[in-house]
Formats: structure tokens, sequence, C-alpha cells
């Protein structure tokens, strides 16, 4: 694919939910045509609800944190506030991590192996093709003070 076919991939309105239910679906297609062995035991199994619904929790409270400082949450929008607190302190990007942790569950669910490649991939795709030019907007936006931000707070954890 040419870079820029990618680079149309990675806009509206392909954004990171849509890559969030490609990486599902990919996982469940492989778990079903290409499991792999299980490498989650039967007792571990029900942490992934924690892990989906941890995601799913941090989601929804980021989006309230947002409206509520009237800035939004859509790449590809300008930001009018830079929000610093809150799951923010430990990372620049906490709804991508929790859809990684919600990811991270469907595999300990389906607890196949080759399902989990998938979550390493959404994780790079998502680095790439949106942290990247959030990262670059936001820096244009608020300079000095996400620059300071950046550098004591993480990208992910």
């Amino acid at each position: 694919m040419a870079n820029k076919d990618m680079r149309d991939l990675m806009r509206p309105p392909f954004l990171p939910p849509l890559w969030l239910l490609l990486a599902v679906l990919a996982m469940v297609t492989l778990h079903e045509v290409l499991p792999g062995p299980a490498v989650v035991p039967e007792s571990v199994r029900v942490v992934g609800w924690g892990f989906i619904a941890g995601g799913i929790a941090m989601a929804l409270y980021i989006d309230l944190i947002f409206k509520r400082r009237g800035t939004t949450i859509l790449p590809f929008r300008t930001s009018s506030a830079l929000v610093t607190g809150g799951p923010f302190r430990f990372s620049r990007n906490p709804i991508y991590c929790g859809m990684a942790a919600a990811l991270f569950g469907l595999g300990l669910l389906l607890a196949s192996a080759v399902p989990f490649l998938v979550v390493p991939a959404f994780v790079w795709v998502i680095g790439r093709y949106f942290i990247r030019r959030e990262e670059a907007d936001l820096e244009t936006a608020f300079g000095a003070e996400y620059r300071a931000y950046k550098a004591r707070v993480r990208r992910w954890l």
C-alpha cells in the first residue's frame, strides 16, 4: 500500500476505535483459524473481563474529563486545553493504554497464543499513525507547557 493510501486510512472515519474493532476481529479470527497453544490457564481467564472493563471505563472517564475541560477527545481536531491531571499524570495516552489493556483482556479470554500478536501490532499502529501526530499538534498548540509535560510523563506507562 502506498504511503499516501496508508495515511488516508488514518483519517476519519478510520479513527482509533475502528482500529480497536479491527484488532478485536483479527484476534477472534486468529483464535478460530490459527489459535496456537493454550497459554492462559482457565483460572486466569476471568481476569480478562477486568482488563476489558478497565479499558472501557478509562475511555468513558477520559471522555468525561475532556467534556468538563471543553476540549475534544477526537484525533485530528485542535485541542483547546492541555489535560495533565487524573490518568494523564501517569500516561500521556491513557485511552490508548485502556484500548491495549482491553485487547490484552480479550487475549486472556481467548486463552490461545496467536491472538496476543495483535496487541503489539495495534500499539504500533496507534503510536505510529495517531500518537505522533497528536503529540506534534499538542506541541504546536501548547509549546513549552506541553514539552514540560512530555518530559515528565511517559507516552504509555
